[in-house]
């Protein structure tokens, strides 16, 4: 496995008004003093390709893949989606990165709904079935760039219940459309990430590995991500309910070599002192479920 970390643990682009901004390039600091060696591409870092190349090597750094949100239920918007993807997926090559992170956008709706979705309003069978069909598309354009396609259920939009994770899953074919398991987002919307493993383990192709404080799970819950993230869901790995130390686990027995992004999303303490103790916690599973 690959340990890397994101921006998000500093700067947040969901709730940008809840701690101080951290510049660039002093976020790639943060990154390197918290123990990383690679991170996720955010807009918290450049977008100049030799800029971004230039400070990453100073800093024995690299990127991994780069998080995009894409319209794809609609066949009508599939290739303005495409460009927007192929667009980074170009500056991603550009910068040494393997991996683009795909996400349904949702809607401000379903973000008043995240975490409390009525079986009524899941996504339409046909929505489903074209978001399938645009991902595999696009799994098959980044492939021809030498980047994979892992996509990322997330709180707050339209493949968010452990019904549409499975469900996404079943449509698309493993060769063109792999798996980012985010633990937290996940469980916010009701799908067991272990069991996820155990069913559709050869699906990842990516981690994000967060864990969840269940009181504000509990109080959270249909009152929008924005509050979630606000109140703190994303708690300390090992302190909350998604079952982390059981995740590496699986992932260990599965063979996973893929890259383990440590995220907590927001925090009251010190981002970069979270960051790390994440990480310690992370290399301690690893070391007692078969080596680093």
């Amino acid at each position: 496995m690959r340990l890397a970390t994101s921006p998000i643990n500093w700067n947040n682009e969901d709730v940008p008004e809840y701690r101080p901004w951290v510049p660039y390039p002093q976020i790639l600091d943060e990154i390197r003093v918290a123990g990383y060696r690679a991170t996720e591409w955010s807009r918290s870092l450049a977008e100049d390709p030799d800029t971004l190349r230039r400070d990453l090597e100073a800093r024995d750094l690299e990127v991994v893949g780069a998080f995009v949100a894409l319209e794809l239920k609609d066949p009508y918007r599939w290739e303005e989606a495409w460009e927007k993807a192929l667009r980074l997926a170009r500056f991603l090559q550009g910068v040494g990165a393997s991996y683009l992170v795909a996400a349904d956008p949702g809607d401000e709706g379903r973000r008043r709904l995240a975490g409390a979705v009525p079986r009524g309003q899941e996504i339409p069978p046909e929505a489903l079935r074209h978001l399938a069909r645009g991902l595999e598309e696009l799994g098959r354009r980044l492939g021809d760039l030498g980047l994979a396609l892992v996509f990322h259920p997330h709180a707050g939009t339209y493949v968010e219940t452990e019904g549409e994770v499975y469900g996404l899953l079943e449509n698309t074919a493993p060769e063109w459309v792999g798996l980012c398991l985010d633990t937290g987002h996940l469980v916010y919307g009701g799908t067991d990430p272990v069991e996820l493993l155990r069913r559709h383990g050869n699906r990842v192709g990516y981690v994000h590995l967060k864990d969840v404080d269940p009181a504000v799970l509990r109080e959270t819950r249909g009152k929008g991500f924005r509050e979630a993230l606000r109140r703190y869901i994303f708690c300390p790995l090992g302190e909350g309910v998604a079952r982390v130390s059981e995740v590496v686990a699986l992932l260990r027995g599965l063979g996973y070599a893929g890259p383990v992004v440590v995220e907590q999303d927001t925090t009251p303490e010190d981002p970069t002192a979270v960051a790390r103790r994440n990480r310690a916690y992370v290399e301690k599973l690893l070391q007692q479920h078969g080596g680093p």
